[in-house]
């Protein structure tokens, strides 16, 4: 088995690096790349590979296949020309994306590490995604517990520990307490936060915890009988706050509140709303009323009228419903579609729905004294001739 040397485990920082092909082979639109020695971390443990360039050819992916790491670029013509068993390329890694993925893993530490010491719970899951960090524990929190963890999570940070990463013996290992997700093979390598954590790990961390900036807690949520916690840490988080301080400086233009104020404007502009919905219902009611009384008894009532939104529109047909010898008819415009409420108890009116679906491209059905739906095709006139020759 060809093996090769993991620059990364010995040191995270290393950007550039020279290698040599020792195998190569294509795949779909990939050509795959083993190495004598790289610095590309490979997707495991929750983490997304590194990315980065070998000869100016971008390194998309990287994978741990059948004990082999593999360095996929784009299955080109041109690449294919650059590549051979034997040759010498120079490797760069991403680090912006290698800094980020180790602000946010290094962070996941230091909060699994506290919660572990002060609840004895386990995280028995962790996806360091592209947008948000999840970490699944097997216990629950209330809220007060989260943001005491968050505050000592951040208290380890700004002492700016070192991070050691360590490669005990066998006999080393036995002595050792430790946290470990998975089941290890080979050589155990554990990273080390001093006073904080102590869990076995492959991906690259930070040299000091300070270097992670800030770690902060974005949302959790019950999850397969214990908790699931998002966390961003570091540059993610500043950018995090800065989006939502943006969102805030807006919703405190748009309600003229100071913006430490933003929460109790919007609460009086709800309670504002609900009393305008209760305004609106009696309007409606009244409206419905005096527009009910002015329609004079008809064998087919047809009505379209644009006031007549949602809920209006059934309650509307249904108050005239009795002055229709056949059937009272209600269409209200909806942007480019028409909807219908059409309300009768001399006949079942669910034939005479599914016509008018299918002759205006539309969709819908009811009960026999009453259909509702919409229509994509179809005007006042059309609607009009054709109800005029039912029933």
């Amino acid at each position: 088995m060809t093996m090769t040397e993991k620059l990364y485990d010995g040191d995270s920082y290393i950007t550039e690096f020279e290698c040599k092909a020792v195998d190569l082979y294509t795949t779909g639109n990939h050509i795959c790349l083993i190495l004598d020695r790289t610095a590309f971390f490979p997707e495991g443990g929750g983490q997304t590979s590194d990315r980065g360039w070998l000869n100016n050819m971008n390194v998309e992916n990287v994978q741990i296949i059948d004990g082999k790491i593999i360095h996929f670029v784009e299955n080109s013509e041109e690449n294919v020309k650059k590549l051979e068993i034997g040759a010498h390329l120079a490797g760069k890694i991403d680090f912006k994306k290698r800094f980020s993925d180790m602000q946010q893993h290094s962070g996941e530490h230091i909060f699994s590490g506290i919660v572990h010491k002060l609840y004895g719970y386990n995280n028995v899951g962790f996806h360091l995604g592209s947008e948000v960090v999840t970490l699944d524990f097997d216990g629950e929190f209330s809220e007060e517990d989260i943001c005491k963890v968050e505050s000592l999570v951040n208290k380890a940070v700004w002492d700016n520990l070192e991070i050691r990463i360590l490669f005990p013996t066998d006999e080393e290992l036995k002595t050792i307490d430790y946290r470990s997700k998975i089941e290890i093979e080979g050589q155990t390598r554990l990273v080390e936060i001093p006073g904080v954590d102590m869990c076995a790990c492959c991906a690259p961390h930070v040299r000091r915890t300070g270097e992670i900036g800030t770690v902060m807690v974005v949302g959790y949520e019950r999850y397969k009988g214990g908790t699931r916690i998002s966390i961003l840490c570091g540059e993610r988080a500043l950018t995090d706050i800065r989006h939502k301080l943006n969102e805030n400086k807006k919703v405190s233009v748009l309600t003229k509140a100071k913006q430490e104020e933003t929460s109790a404007a919007v609460e009086r502009l709800l309670e504002e709303n609900e009393r305008l919905k209760y305004e609106i219902v009696g309007l409606n009611r009244r409206f419905i009323k005096d527009e009910a009384e002015r329609i004079s008894p008809s064998d087919r009532i047809i009505i379209f009228d644009s006031r007549l939104k949602d809920k209006l529109l059934s309650d509307f047909t249904l108050s005239i419903m009795d002055k229709a010898t056949c059937f009272a008819a209600c269409f209200c415009e909806d942007r480019e579609i028409i909807r219908y409420c059409i309300a009768g108890k001399s006949t079942d009116l669910r034939p005479l729905a599914k016509k008018l679906n299918t002759k205006f491209s539309g969709r819908g059905g009811g009960r026999p004294e009453i259909v509702q739906g919409s229509l994509a095709a179809a005007t006042e006139e059309g609607l009009r001739a054709f109800l005029n020759a039912e029933c």
